[in-house]
């Protein structure tokens, strides 16, 4: 087996438990056995959804970062189910857990939020999956930790060689950022 490649768990499919419901139960079980409850560690600090509030999707109240994950759109109230992105949820975990490996390209991105205020956060970009996981260093009571803030699929050529811009311009001007195994 070759050290530089991730073993990602079965994708969850819809046609796999024949309504909503139940594959909704089971996306759920995914996110908070391995988002919540598995441990997750990035350079010696947990990793935990963001969280900052409930969020109204198919009628339900739900996690944001659930919902998020599991849904695509700009406007966050009037976003459409994503199955694609649903049945990669569990990529998640494997995808920040191998950061160390050469597959996941690590690096700093600022971006401003909308009261203009810079956030650095580390970006997480898996081109073999073609998945990229952001997360953000934030202050808690007892510790710092990192909230994953978005995961989502780039399939478009232009975007995936928009990140791979990014990145080496980061190695060219930072050299490569350390990511404890």
């Amino acid at each position: 087996m070759n050290s530089d490649t991730i073993e990602f768990p079965d994708l969850i499919e819809f046609n796999d438990y024949g309504n909503y419901d139940l594959y909704e139960n089971a996306l759920l079980d995914v996110y908070e056995k391995d988002l919540w409850k598995g441990g997750l560690t990035f350079n010696g600090f947990n990793v935990v959804p963001k969280v900052h509030k409930r969020f109204e999707f198919n009628g339900k109240k739900l996690d944001w970062t659930f919902a998020h994950f599991t849904s695509k759109g700009e406007i966050e109230e009037d976003r459409d189910l994503d199955l694609r992105r649903c049945e990669r949820i569990g990529w998640v975990k494997p995808i920040i857990e191998n950061a160390h490996l050469d597959c996941v390209k690590v690096w700093i991105n600022e971006r401003t939020d909308r009261r203009g205020k810079s956030i650095p956060s580390v970006v997480l970009w898996c081109e073999i999956a073609n998945a990229k996981v952001v997360i953000t260093k934030k202050k808690g009571k007892r510790s710092d930790y990192y909230a994953i803030t978005t995961f989502y699929l780039i399939n478009n050529p232009k975007k995936i060689k928009s990140l791979n811009d990014e990145y080496n311009r980061y190695i060219r001007q930072y050299g490569k950022l350390e990511v404890n195994k």
